[in-house]
């Protein structure tokens, strides 16, 4: 019985994240349709084991060649873990860096079943430093249900 609930409550979720993930409005004309899961899809992800197969990540602002040095600016990383939530969800324990990894902060984001997304986002406030230390590269390494290193990334150019 508790399964069937987990799964209708799974598929439950799954079409209402596919409904809004539509419901937007799109400034380059149609939005990409998505078919619903045929049942050998569905049950492939109840079967799979739980993991993260990628990470994609993205900075705001884009550039600091926009700014003087010393002005105080806030930068905004996003990750976007890509998993394969399998029949339970779990926990992904990943550290993130703002330095390209010469520091590092440990954190945990609960995947649920059926959830195949989930964003993280972290950011670096301060005064642009005149020998361009900062902001750094940013990024996450995943150590758990798996190993994965993100791409870094950081915002161009260099303060004036």
């Amino acid at each position: 019985m508790y399964k069937k609930v987990v799964t209708s409550l799974a598929l439950l979720l799954f079409i209402l994240c596919s409904c809004a993930a539509g419901a937007g409005s799109s400034t380059t004309g149609a939005s990409p349709t998505r078919a619903a899961p045929s049942a050998s899809q569905l049950t492939e992800n109840a079967t799979a084991a739980f993991s993260v197969t990628s990470v994609d990540m993205t900075v705001s602002p884009t550039t600091t060649s926009t700014w003087t040095c010393g002005s105080y600016i806030q930068v905004v990383y996003n990750a976007t873990f890509h998993v394969v939530s399998g029949p339970s969800g779990g926990v992904i324990v990943f550290s993130y860096t703002l330095n390209n990894g010469r520091s590092e902060t440990p954190e945990k984001l609960t995947i649920l079943p059926g959830q195949h997304l989930s964003n993280y986002v972290f950011t670096w406030q301060g005064a642009l430093p005149s020998d361009h230390t900062y902001p750094g590269r940013g990024g996450v390494m995943v150590t758990s249900p798996n190993q994965l290193t993100s791409p870094t990334v950081s915002p161009a150019g260099a303060c004036r």
